[in-house]
């Protein structure tokens, strides 16, 4: 029990007994603790942003590869056409 308490480091009060400790007052202490909350939710939403444009490239992949193909052909015409 104690080195499960030795995991929560500062959690653990100082002059720690684990012959008194009251496991279910701690396990709810825990439980109604939400220090992580909004780090999850962060984690929740750049997650569904990487799904997002995950499937954006999957769907329109080809053909911005396709307008940028062009406009990169369009400006070495340019440039071919200016440089003579």
């Amino acid at each position: 029990m104690f080195k499960f308490m030795q995991m929560f480091g500062s959690r653990v009060p100082a002059g720690f007994s684990p012959e008194k400790v009251d496991v279910k007052a701690l396990f709810k202490r825990f439980h109604e603790d939400e220090e992580g909350q909004g780090m999850t939710e962060y984690i929740i939403i750049l997650v569904l942003i990487a799904i997002f444009v995950i499937l954006v490239v999957k769907i329109f992949g080809k053909k911005i590869k396709g307008l940028f193909g062009q406009s990169t052909n369009a400006l070495n015409k340019q440039v071919v056409v200016e440089g003579a």
